[in-house]
């Protein structure tokens, strides 16, 4: 009776009204049935709801994930059965048997209404104000999951593997079949479930998913050009035609700067091996004494050994080269005076 006593004391008085309805029915406290803390078998819950967008109610953030919202009732009645962390349910729709599932945000609906986010009601192909079918469910933790992106344009963000799991996180489960949608720099990018392990539904709370993506459904291979496929006598025909192209004909009449020049200093004019005008020519023959001349060089250099041993000719005197002696008076030699001391 004290711990009764404790526990009326803390619940609020609406919820403590129907814990002591459960107990009236044999359903009791701790156990002994489907217990409120726990010990029985867990209860289920199966309740009709009129489906609306949660943007009725302006919860538009919910859209980029898949929960919905309850009213009060429904959390009063889960209080009473034996349901385990997280609370998952399975959506259904009575007309089409439609099916997916969800987790649950808030329990702040009006009686008899349920609001979800409007790609899961195009999913359930249901409009606002059918009847949906709200059932609690378990999934097992997923593991893996496959994705395929509806549109191309899912491609060109700049890391997509990210900005998917980013938004996976708004999301408590995944089901085969479904195509929720990823909101990214104001576009809405849709994202089919193509694969999902170990089972067609899974819940991705606090489960570590290795996620793999199949091409987009409007992806197409590039085109490759067919090869060329060419016999030996066609290629030696291609070979033939590009050599005659080729042959560059010599141009007839006057021509521009067609004379010959000639050096200042005189000596022949070296014409460059690569002028056009000439066309190709032999290699030129390397003289390896034009960058070494001292190889050349007359081992201890020219003697002369009669007088006047070139005096008179050359750069001492100024004279030029096969030009006559300098004239001397008659009676003198050339060199022929006697040294003085400069003491």
């Amino acid at each position: 009776q004290q711990q009764h006593s404790r526990l009326k004391k803390r619940l609020p008085p609406r919820l403590w009204g129907g814990l002591a309805t459960a107990a009236m029915f044999g359903q009791g406290f701790f156990g002994g049935g489907e217990g409120f803390f726990g010990g029985g078998v867990p209860g289920r819950f199966d309740h009709q709801y009129q489906a609306f967008p949660v943007s009725f109610i302006g919860k538009e953030e919910l859209e980029k994930g898949n929960k919905i919202i309850l009213p009060q009732s429904a959390l009063d009645h889960l209080a009473r059965l034996n349901i385990s962390y997280p609370m998952l349910f399975e959506i259904t729709n009575p007309s089409t048997s439609r099916r997916t599932h969800c987790g649950v945000q808030e329990f702040i609906a009006e009686e008899g209404t349920c609001y979800l986010p409007y790609w899961m009601l195009c999913n359930l192909l249901l409009q606002e104000g059918d009847l949906v079918r709200v059932t609690n469910t378990s999934l097992p933790k997923g593991s893996f999951v496959k994705l395929q992106p509806v549109s191309s344009d899912f491609l060109d963000i700049h890391n997509p593997r990210a900005v998917l799991e980013n938004s996976l996180r708004n999301f408590a489960t995944l089901t085969v079949g479904d195509c929720i949608v990823i909101d990214y720099n104001q576009k809405k990018f849709e994202i089919e479930i193509v694969e999902c392990k170990p089972a067609n539904a899974i819940s991705i709370i606090e489960a570590d998913v290795n996620v793999d993506f199949a091409p987009p459904k409007d992806y197409k291979e590039p085109e490759r050009p067919p090869a060329a496929t060419t016999t030996g006598s066609a290629f030696n025909a291609q070979m033939e035609e590009s050599e005659q192209q080729e042959v560059v004909e010599e141009p007839t009449g006057p021509r521009l700067f067609g004379g010959s020049g000639q050096r200042v200093d005189g000596k022949a004019i070296k014409t460059p091996t690569s002028s056009p005008l000439l066309g190709p020519t032999a290699a030129p023959v390397i003289d390896e004494f034009d960058f070494m001349p001292w190889k050349k060089a007359i081992k201890h250099g020219v003697r002369h050994t009669t007088p006047p041993y070139m005096y008179g000719q050359g750069h001492m005197t100024g004279t030029k080269d096969g030009s006559s002696a300098p004239h001397l008076p008659e009676g003198e030699t050339l060199f022929g005076g006697a040294g003085q001391s400069l003491q």
